[in-house]
């Protein structure tokens, strides 16, 4: 039997920009909702923020730091064309999901402590929701497509996600593209759970979607009613 395809060339930049993209943009809107969200805080507290609005505040300056540098080591090895990009990918992917964790704390803790509400929380859910989207899009392509790539040249490698096209034998030979890790995305933060006819067969994807799903939740039941509620 020959070896398992080495995948540490993955991913190469022309064909998988737009998943780096995604998780390059989800932290800048994580920022913008951030600065927007401390400026509102302060001018409703009128003396100054709960200390606990500011470690969150200063958790995310940290973390935002943090991400412009590895943002740039990024674009460093991809223009170098450095082996070992999946680590740097790794370290960026897991650092804008707690970006994006604390941003829905913060919003949540806004909530119940400056009663947060009407158009101004919908903009903010809007980004948030935008943000998650960004965020797992990523994660869904990251954890799968390497073994995408794996079960092409052996086949009896089993895949994160089964998509519909792999149970059709014509398509022998096919890799899921943008739109179909996207369409895996949106849906399964529009319905809380896997689309018709996808199946997340993978322990890793498996907690991906858990927490996607729970996260998708509490931005619907917290952020997204509470803005709903206060319209008027």
């Amino acid at each position: 039997m020959s070896p398992l395809t080495p995948l540490h060339h993955l991913p190469r930049p022309a064909q998988n920009l737009p998943y780096l993209i995604a998780l390059a943009v989800a932290p800048l809107i994580n920022l913008a909702i951030s600065i927007n969200s401390f400026h509102h805080f302060q001018n409703l507290s009128g003396q100054g923020l709960p200390i606990n609005h500011w470690i969150l505040g200063l958790s995310e300056f940290v973390l935002g730091g943090i991400l412009i540098l590895l943002t740039i080591n990024l674009l460093r090895t991809l223009w170098l064309g450095h082996h070992q990009i999946r680590k740097t990918l790794l370290a960026f992917g897991i650092l804008s999901t707690l970006d994006l964790l604390l941003n829905l704390v913060t919003i949540t803790a806004g909530i119940f402590s400056f009663k947060l509400g009407s158009f101004y929380l919908l903009l903010i859910a809007l980004g948030l929701y935008c943000s998650l989207n960004l965020i797992f899009l990523f994660w869904y392509w990251f954890i799968d497509y390497p073994g995408q790539v794996r079960h092409l040249h052996h086949p009896q490698h089993l895949c994160q996600i089964i998509f519909p096209r792999e149970a059709v034998s014509a398509n022998a030979g096919w890799l899921p593209g943008y739109l179909d890790y996207l369409y895996f995305t949106v849906m399964t933060s529009n319905t809380l759970g896997a689309p018709e006819n996808h199946s997340p067969v993978g322990t890793k994807v498996k907690l991906i979607q858990l927490l996607h799903s729970t996260l998708m939740l509490v931005l619907l039941v917290i952020v997204i009613s509470r803005a709903v509620n206060t319209l008027s």
